[in-house]
Order: structure tokens, then C-alpha cells, then sequence
């Protein structure tokens, strides 16, 4: 165990669906951060040092997703995802928290403020994009599957190619959390809904079928955009700072931990946005 890890406080919620997984860091005013799929809160596990010495880190994993758990029904819609998130700020007694979405989360994070607008302070949204076209759900379709289980354990390998195991010079400790996270994912449940990526399909299902534009102008929350400079995503960068009535943008050359931090710490220190 690192000594980061160490330092964490975990724990779970208990929600109308289930327990919903979390970890902490820090204190002063509390950001949920959600992750991208499939993973989990430990995504942030090594970057949450980054922010906790001003804000309390507080990461959620994913109705269904990490040790959280599966729901009793297939979610299909974001805003399913989202209720889970305002369920996790019940538990832990949080009026009006920070929230912040990468990837995947960015995109439920998005639903919490257009759905919950009492419900969020400041709004960080990295990564967002409008996926809701038939090509791209197409991408997602091809990035997500699901991996029978073979008696000789043959699709623990291709779990383990899949996240880049094979690879020379492959960070094994970052490895290893990828391969663990889409394990806990690699089910066909829910396959009636989602197709062939089983349940690790679950968010990009509901993602890829969410009415974005029509969800940013309701967006009441002071909200920073991220992109970094080279990413596909960016290109609808300005469409969401036009959209996002209280919101403005910062493109990252990279994404190196300490400069993304500082982008969200500023924006968190801003009077008055």
C-alpha cells in the first residue's frame, strides 16, 4: 500500500440502489470528482494529493462500476447515473458541493447541473463532449465489449491486453487498476439493453443517448471547461462555453497532474464567478 493510498478514508453510502463507493482526501470545501468509464474512484487515487491540501476530494465510483453496486435495474439514462451521485451528497450530508467529471463523468456531472441545480456550487467539466450520434455510439460500441470467461482463463488475458498490459514499458501499478476495474465490469448483464459491452457498457449507453444541448443552457452552476489542446474532444469546446451561460474555458497543453490541479484550484478560488 502507498503512502498515498494509506492516507485515504474509504467507505460507502447506502443508497435506494445500493451502496455507492468513495474515498476522501483532504479538507475545506468538498469536490466530488466523477471518473470515466470503466473505472472507478481510485482513478484519482494519485492525483487527489494534487487538490486535497485545499479542498476535501471527495471520489465516488460509478453506480455499478468499482465496488459499487450493480443497480437493480439496467440504467439507461444519465439521469439515473446522476440521482446516484445526489444520493452519495445525502449520505455525507453535502447541501452543495463542488463537482468535477472527467470523460464519462464529465458527462453525469453535466446531468447532476442541469438536473440539480440547487444541488451544485461550482461545476468542472474535463473532457465533456456531445456523444449523441449514431457514429460515434458506433466508437464506444467498438471500445467497450464483453470477454466470455473461458474455463483456461484465456479472457483474463485479453482483459489484460485490452488495457495495455502487453505493451513494453507499461506502468504495471497503473495496469493492474485498469485490468482490476474492467474485471469488476466484464459481465453480460445487462446484455439485453447494452448489447455486446455488457454492463461495462452501461454509462457510454446512457451517455451516447443524452440530449446535451439541450441539457448545458440549464446549467445554472459557475462551470470551467478543460480540454487539452490536442484532444478530438476540443472541438466542441467553444459550442459548450457558448451554451453554459456562467462558464469559461481553459485548453491544457497536457495532462500533467500539477498544472491540471492548479486550473481547478484557481477556478475554485475565483470571487464571486
Amino acid at each position: 500500500m502507498s503512502e498515498t493510498t494509506a492516507m485515504l478514508k474509504r467507505g460507502f453510502v447506502l443508497s435506494p440502489h445500493g451502496n455507492i463507493e468513495y474515498f476522501e482526501l483532504g479538507s475545506g470545501e468538498p469536490l466530488i470528482m466523477l471518473h470515466s468509464t470503466p473505472s472507478s474512484c481510485m482513478a484519482f487515487r494519485d492525483v487527489a494529493p494534487y487538490l486535497a491540501e485545499e479542498v476535501r476530494v471527495i471520489a465516488m465510483s460509478t453506480m455499478g462500476f468499482g465496488q459499487s453496486d450493480r443497480p437493480p435495474r439496467a440504467y439507461t439514462t444519465l439521469t439515473e447515473f446522476a440521482q446516484a451521485v445526489v444520493w452519495l451528497m445525502d449520505g455525507l450530508g453535502l447541501e452543495r458541493p463542488n463537482v468535477y467529471g472527467l470523460l464519462t463523468g464529465s458527462e453525469i456531472a453535466t446531468e447532476v447541473a442541469a438536473s440539480w441545480p440547487g444541488r451544485v456550487d461550482r461545476l468542472i467539466l474535463d473532457e465533456v463532449f456531445n456523444w449523441n450520434t449514431p457514429s460515434r455510439r458506433a466508437v464506444h460500441e467498438r471500445l467497450h465489449r464483453y470477454f466470455p470467461e473461458r474455463a483456461d482463463g484465456g479472457h483474463l488475458l485479453d482483459l489484460w491486453r485490452k488495457v495495455g498490459g502487453d505493451r513494453p514499458g507499461a506502468d504495471l501499478k497503473v495496469t493492474t487498476q485498469r485490468f482490476m476495474n474492467n474485471l469488476l465490469v466484464n459481465s453480460n448483464e445487462g446484455a439485453e439493453v447494452y448489447g455486446g459491452t455488457g454492463w461495462e457498457g452501461a454509462a457510454t449507453y446512457a451517455m451516447c443517448r443524452y440530449e446535451m444541448w439541450d441539457a448545458t443552457p440549464k446549467i445554472e452552476a459557475p462551470t470551467l471547461v478543460m480540454h487539452t489542446v490536442d484532444s478530438e474532444r476540443g472541438r466542441a469546446h467553444p459550442k459548450f462555453l457558448r451554451t453554459i451561460r456562467r462558464s469559461r474555458g481553459v485548453r491544457l497543453p497536457d495532462r500533467e497532474p500539477g498544472l491540471w490541479a492548479s486550473e481547478i484550484l484557481a477556478f475554485l478560488r475565483e470571487p464571486g464567478v
